[in-house]
């Protein structure tokens, strides 16, 4: 590798301000005035507030309903139903969002001083002919203060690390253990406490393909770096018990509880596990080959650089680390998940760390490549977001007030000041970030990302302000399970359902107010959905049940629920 100067200039770190401002514009906006939305954020809520609401049976067996959810592991949502019984004076899903908001703070946290680390790592340091380098200390925050920049600004993962769900919990477990694993080249017994934590809290949350890649990025480093060599001993020896144990424990309190349905519980988890090792995906590779480009922008040509530019060293842990977690972690996605889209957002915070460690050496054709993309790409989403917005709002121009509104079918929007100077004020602060961006400050290493992450932040900052009511309107369930309860006497003990998801099951039941329960002939009500050709024609009698009701949200003209009732 050909040697690179970064001045004490350059390496100037970004004020802490403006750093923690990101990081709250990132955290809260979209987490925050919202009911629990369609598919994952729901049915994660569901199993959080099942949990709550339950007692061990259901802190053991996650499930929704009385339907077992054994896709995942229980650990994210004990964190959200603790956070739903600490805090009874807020609403449960709002309890819940505190508790994602708080992964999210840690997921920047484990970040930060894991690249830090390891930037301030004497093999990491650029060169120094004339006694102007910067010192390792400022070095090394500034390309941390480069990493969380990265991820803020990966275009693909905001949407899904705003969810209350495990594939949002895990993305903070892949975190945590680069931070055991950067953390124990100074520290290895501390680190092997950190790691073997994350390695637990896998499979304790996505099971254990993506605990096995992590497990393997730990043997493997020492066979690629002689850093990771020297400590390997003491830093395994310690993490890999620990996370064997922690791993097993909630396996084992499954096995020898004794509750009805435990084993089967445990023998299902297993067996889904198993599925998970589907083999080479041939689709599923033409998939990653579609997502990733985008998904991944800015972090994935800035990781590339890396790649060539330190090919003579990347034994250096600064390189070896999340090198060789993102080609595990990559190795286990194409290995075989039925859902390639829930592995995508492991591989970011490996891939955050890996390009900050090469923004130093960028060139400046690929930094005004990224610059323009953002200038051009978020300057053009905000002038989209807001004309269509204004249109919406006045019905001015027509087409354009059709389409808003077609968006989120019966939406009545209405004028919210708060909103509205919140979006005037990302707006402005975008404009002063381009010019700030364009006029001739000093070169500093996060530089080339500040557009790329604040462009992002503040689009999304539009979007979960100006457009908040409206996705809220079309993703909740809040108003069909109103309608739903209102059909139910008071004091309904049941309601069996039947091909009912598990999302709708858990908004249904949180907005209605009644239990829930499987396929029973126990109960006097039942609740059928119906999709697709059933939802549009009417539904044929069922022997001994009567329709009581049937409703469906606007935009959801294939999804029809039904209501029968029993004599």
């Amino acid at each position: 590798m050909r040697p690179f100067l970064v001045t004490e200039l350059q390496a100037g770190k970004l004020p802490r301000w403006g750093l923690w401002l990101l990081c709250l514009l990132y955290t809260v906006p979209g987490l925050i005035g919202r009911d629990p939305w369609r598919f994952d954020d729901a049915a994660g809520f569901g199993v959080a507030w099942t949990m709550a609401q339950g007692g061990a049976a259901q802190w053991l067996m996650p499930g929704i309903a009385g339907i077992p959810s054994v896709e995942e592991g229980p650990l994210p949502f004990w964190f959200g139903a603790l956070a739903i019984r600490l805090l009874p004076w807020l609403p449960g899903h709002v309890a819940m969002q505190l508790a994602a908001m708080a992964g999210l703070t840690l997921l920047f946290a484990f970040l930060w001083y894991a690249t830090y680390w390891l930037a301030a790592r004497p093999g990491v340091q650029p060169a120094d002919p004339f006694d102007a380098r910067a010192n390792p200390v400022d070095f090394g925050r500034a390309v941390a203060d480069s990493a969380l920049l990265v991820l803020m600004g990966t275009i693909g993962i905001i949407a899904r690390l705003h969810e209350t769900s495990a594939e949002a919990a895990q993305v903070v477990w892949a975190a945590l253990f680069l931070f055991g694993s950067a953390l124990a080249l100074e520290r290895p017994v501390a680190g092997g406490l950190a790691t073997g934590l994350a390695l637990a809290a896998t499979v304790l949350t996505r099971g254990l393909l993506p605990a096995a890649a992590l497990t393997a990025v730990a043997l493997v480093l020492p066979l690629v770096s002689q850093s990771y060599r020297l400590i390997a001993r003491r830093w395994l020896a310690i993490a890999l018990p620990l996370a064997v144990a922690l791993g097993l424990a909630w396996p084992l309190a499954l096995a020898f509880s004794g509750l009805p349905g435990a084993t089967e519980h445990l023998q299902q988890w297993l067996a889904w596990n198993r599925g998970q090792l589907t083999g080479f995906d041939p689709q599923g590779l033409a998939y990653y080959g579609r997502t990733l480009p985008w998904y991944f922008w800015p972090a994935w040509p800035i990781a590339l650089w890396v790649v060539v530019r330190w090919r003579g060293r990347l034994d250096e842990p600064a390189v070896a680390l999340p090198l060789t977690t993102l080609a595990a972690l990559s190795l286990a996605a194409v290995q075989g998940s039925h859902t390639p889209e829930s592995q995508i957002p492991l591989m970011a915070v490996a891939l955050a760390m890996l390009a900050a460690i090469g923004l130093p050496t960028l060139r400046r054709s690929v930094t005004s490549l990224i610059d323009w993309f953002a200038v051009m790409t978020y300057s053009v989403i905000g002038a989209v977001v807001w004309g269509y917005w204004l249109a919406l709002m006045t019905g001015f121009p027509a087409p354009m007030a059709r389409g808003a509104a077609a968006a989120s079918p019966g939406f009545i929007p209405r004028w919210a000041p708060a909103d509205l100077l919140i979006g005037l004020a990302a707006t402005l602060a975008w404009l002063a970030l381009v010019r700030w961006r364009l006029a001739r400050h000093p070169p500093t290493l996060w530089r080339p990302v500040a557009l790329s992450c604040g462009g992002l932040v503040l689009t999304w900052l539009l979007l979960m302000t100006l457009w908040l009511p409206a996705f809220n309107h079309r993703n909740t369930y809040r108003e069909l399970g109103q309608q739903l309860a209102a059909q139910l006497p008071p004091g309904t003990g049941c309601v069996a359902t039947r091909a009912v998801g598990a999302a709708q099951r858990a908004a249904l039941q949180y907005f209605g107010g009644f239990a829930m329960t499987g396929e029973t002939d126990d109960c006097r009500w039942r609740l059928i959905q119906h999709t697709g050709e059933q939802a549009r024609h009417a539904p044929a009698p069922i022997a001994g049940w009567s329709l009581v009701w049937e409703g469906a949200r606007p935009r959801d003209i294939d999804e029809v629920l039904r209501l029968y009732r029993r004599p």
